[in-house]
C-alpha cells in the first residue's frame, strides 16, 4: 500500500491587479458644495444615479439611529457633566498619505486621536474617566454572567476573541448606559465640538466587551470600525503585552479607566497579549443628523454582495467611491464584487488604483497584489508586497504564510521551514494559520521523527480538520502503525463532504484494517465471516457498510 500525505496547505486570499488612468470630474459632496477630485477611470456608475444612492444611505442611517436609540442610552442632556471637568486628554495627530481621507466628516475630525491624559504607554493619572473600582464592576458582572460556561466569541478577521455585545448582558448594559450619559458622551462632545454641539446628537451604534487571553483570543485583525467615532476603554486585568495599535500613531497602552477616542475610519487592531487576561470595552457612535454617506454605502454594498446581488453591490460601492475616492474602505469590496462578476481585469484595476493612488499602506490590498504576483510566478515582486504587509503588522501571519509558499515555489525549503516556525511562535497567531504551518512542516518532514509531532500539534489547534486527519493516517500507515492509522482515517472520513475524498479515505481505511487484522491474527481466520467481523470492528460498522455499498 502506498501512502501520501495531502499537499501542503496554502493559506491565501484571492489575488489580482494591472493598469489604470485617472479622469478629473466634479464629484457630488453630500454635505453641500462640490470640489474637483480625481475620479478613477474604472467607475461605471452614471452620476445621474448618485442621488438615488444618497437616498438609500439616508434610509440606512435613519434605520441605524433608530436601532441604536432602542439599545443604548440617548438623551437631551447629561444629568451631570461635572464628572469630566478634571479629565485631561493628549492629542495624537495622524499622518496619513496626502491621498487618503477618512470616509466621512474628515474636516470635523481633523485626523485627531484623543487619549485621556497619563494613559498613553501605561502612564499613571489621578483622573481616569472611570475609576478602577468601576472597571472591576464590569469585569465581575461579565464573569458572573458567564459563570460555569464559556464566553461567547466575536470575530475579528482571521481571529476570534472572547467577548459579547454589551446590550446582551443586563448588568453590564445598565452600567454602560449610566456611564454613557454621565461621562463618555460629554467627553466626546467636548473633544470633538466641530462634530457635535450637544450630547443629544450622539447615539451608540454598538458596544462590546473583549476578553483577551492566550486561549480565547490574543488579538484582533487590523481593521476599521463600523461607526464614524470610536472609543476604547481599558478595564484592566493582569496581563503582559496588549495595547491598541493605531496606524500612523503606534501602540497605545492604557491603565484601567482610561479611554482612547478616534475616528472610526482609522485602521487599528488590538495587539496580542503574551500572558494573562486583558479586558476592554470598545464601541462606535453616530450623529443623529449627520449621514455617513460613504460608510453607509460601503455597508450596503457588502450586504448586497453577501446576498449574491453583485451588480447592485458594485453600483453601491462605486457610489461610495464617487462620494469619497480618497477613502480606501470600498475598494477591496468593489474588487471582490468584480471578481465574482467574472471581470478580473476590472478587479485588478480597482486594486491597483487603491494601492498606488489612495493608500500605499493598505496591507490588505498589498497582500492581494502580492498574491497576484505569486499566481503569475513573479516571486520577487510578491515578496516585496509581503514585506510591505509585515512592515505594517509584524504579526501578520497570513503574509508570513505567503512568504513560506513563495520559498516553497523557489525550492528554498530551509527558508520555508523558518517562516512556518516563525508563524507558530508569533503571539496571537490564529489557530487556523498556525495549524496550517504545523501541517506544512509535517509534510516537509515526511518520514522523519518530527512528522507525527507536527501533525499532532496542528490537530491540537484544529481537531476537526479533514486534511490533517488524513495526513496523520497516511503518516502512521507509512510506518505500518496500523491501529493508529485506522483511528485517524475513521476520524477523517466524516470530516469531508467531498465524496471523492471520502471514498478514497474509506479505501485507505479498509487497507489498513486488512493489515491490522492480519497482524492481530497471524494464524488466519476459521471463516470468511470471522474475518469480515474483524474488519467491521476495526473500520466501524457504518464505514464498512458505506464502502461495501459503494463497490
Amino acid at each position: 500500500v502506498s501512502y501520501h500525505a495531502m499537499s501542503k496547505t496554502s493559506m491565501m486570499r484571492i489575488a489580482l491587479l494591472p493598469a489604470l488612468l485617472l479622469l478629473t470630474v466634479e464629484a457630488v459632496l453630500p454635505r453641500g458644495g462640490s470640489t474637483t477630485v480625481p475620479r478613477p477611470a474604472f467607475l461605471e456608475l452614471d452620476r445621474a444615479s448618485l442621488p438615488d444612492f444618497l437616498g438609500m444611505a439616508k434610509v440606512r442611517h435613519g434605520d441605524a439611529v433608530k436601532a441604536a436609540t432602542g439599545a443604548y442610552w440617548n438623551g437631551d442632556a447629561a444629568p451631570d457633566t461635572s464628572e469630566i471637568e478634571s479629565i485631561q486628554v493628549e492629542t495624537h495627530q495622524l499622518e496619513p498619505p496626502s491621498t487618503w481621507s477618512l470616509p466621512d466628516f474628515a474636516d470635523e475630525f481633523q485626523n485627531e486621536i484623543k487619549v485621556t491624559s497619563g494613559a498613553a504607554n501605561g502612564g499613571d493619572s489621578a483622573t481616569p474617566l472611570f475609576t478602577p473600582q468601576e472597571c472591576q464592576e464590569v469585569i465581575d458582572a461579565a464573569e458572573a454572567h458567564f459563570a460555569g460556561t464559556s464566553w461567547t466569541t466575536l470575530p475579528s478577521g482571521q481571529y476570534d476573541v472572547a467577548g459579547f455585545w454589551i446590550k446582551s448582558v443586563p448588568a453590564v448594559h445598565e452600567w454602560f448606559n449610566r456611564m454613557v450619559s454621565h461621562r463618555l458622551f460629554p467627553l466626546l462632545q467636548r473633544e470633538f465640538p466641530n462634530f457635535c454641539s450637544s450630547i443629544s446628537q450622539l447615539v451608540v451604534d454598538n458596544a462590546y466587551v473583549f476578553k483577551y487571553t492566550t486561549e480565547t483570543g490574543r488579538r484582533t485583525d487590523v481593521h476599521t470600525d463600523s461607526g464614524c467615532l470610536s472609543f476604547t476603554i481599558a478595564l484592566g486585568g493582569d496581563y503582559e503585552g496588549g495595547g491598541t495599535w493605531i496606524e500612523g500613531v503606534g501602540t497605545i497602552s492604557m491603565q484601567p479607566g482610561h479611554v482612547t477616542v478616534r475616528p472610526g475610519g482609522v485602521r487599528h487592531c488590538g495587539q496580542a497579549i503574551t500572558s494573562g487576561t486583558r479586558y476592554i470595552i470598545g464601541g462606535f457612535c453616530m450623529h443623529r443628523g449627520k449621514v455617513e454617506y460613504a460608510r453607509m454605502l460601503i455597508g450596503l454594498g457588502a450586504e448586497l454582495a453577501g446576498k449574491g446581488q453583485l451588480q447592485k453591490a458594485k453600483e453601491a460601492l462605486e457610489a461610495a467611491i464617487l462620494i469619497n475616492p480618497q477613502f480606501d474602505g470600498a475598494y477591496t469590496h468593489l474588487a471582490a464584487a468584480y471578481q465574482k462578476l467574472n471581470r478580473p481585469d476590472k478587479a485588478q484595476e480597482v486594486l491597483e488604483h487603491c494601492l498606488l493612488q489612495v493608500n500605499p499602506g493598505n496591507s490588505e490590498v498589498a497582500y492581494t497584489l502580492g498574491m497576484h504576483y505569486f499566481d503569475t510566478d513573479q516571486m520577487n515582486e510578491a515578496l516585496k508586497c509581503m514585506d510591505t504587509c509585515l512592515e505594517i503588522d509584524d504579526c501578520d501571519v497570513e503574509s508570513m504564510m505567503a512568504k513560506a509558499q513563495i520559498c516553497s515555489k523557489q525550492g528554498k525549503t530551509t527558508e520555508e521551514c523558518q517562516w512556518y516556525e516563525t508563524i507558530v511562535s508569533t503571539p496571537g497567531a490564529s489557530k487556523t494559520v498556525a495549524a496550517s504551518a504545523y501541517s506544512n512542516l509535517g509534510a516537509i518532514k515526511q518520514g522523519q521523527e518530527e512528522e507525527l509531532e507536527m501533525y499532532d500539534k496542528a490537530l491540537a489547534l484544529v481537531p476537526d480538520n479533514f486534511q490533517l486527519r488524513y495526513s496523520l493516517g497516511s503518516a502512521y500507515g507509512t510506518r505500518k502503525e496500523w491501529t493508529a492509522a485506522a483511528e485517524s482515517f475513521r476520524l477523517a472520513v466524516d470530516l469531508t463532504e467531498d465524496t471523492e475524498m471520502q471514498s478514497k479515505t474509506l479505501k485507505l481505511l479498509y487497507q489498513v484494517a486488512v493489515q491490522q487484522v492480519q497482524q492481530d491474527n497471524p494464524n488466519g481466520f476459521r471463516s470468511q465471516d470471522e474475518m469480515v467481523q474483524a474488519l467491521r470492528s476495526v473500520m466501524g460498522e457504518q464505514n464498512y457498510n458505506r464502502l461495501a455499498g459503494g463497490r
